[in-house]
């Protein structure tokens, strides 16, 4: 596995003008920029490759964020056997503008909540701001 040398954020959104929104904001910003469309992708992308940063969707088809945070926080039982990938900082991006909803993912691990839509600024200074803590 080789380590880029920009730091690298994945960003996992079904909603495609939202994802290429998030894509060209952040490579302008200067990372390298992976996608997927729902959480069932997530776990295999994290093992194959190193992720900084997870920009996280919490409503999805298939896993959505909700799923796929337990998951990576522990709170679901990994596969007997299998190997546990490296946690990446994770940015959680709702529609909900709901404290209740940015309190638990924050229980759930995350380490920063945004809501749609948020501002290309906003999202690359969130993203930074993770990174250095």
């Amino acid at each position: 596995m080789v380590t880029p040398i920009r730091p690298t954020v994945l960003i996992v959104d079904d909603d495609k003008k939202f994802l290429t929104f998030l894509t060209r904001t952040l490579k302008r910003g200067g990372f390298y920029v992976m996608t997927a469309h729902d959480g069932c992708e997530v776990p295999d992308l994290l093992k194959q490759s190193h992720i900084d940063v997870l920009l996280l969707d919490l409503q999805m088809p298939g896993m959505n964020g909700w799923e796929l945070m337990r998951q990576l926080r522990g709170t679901v039982a990994a596969p007997v056997g299998s190997e546990p990938a490296r946690i990446p900082k994770v940015v959680v991006l709702s529609g909900r503008n709901e404290d209740e909803t940015a309190a638990f993912v924050r229980r759930l691990g995350a380490d920063a909540y945004l809501t749609k839509p948020s501002w290309g600024d906003q999202i690359l200074a969130t993203v930074r701001g993770v990174l250095t803590n």
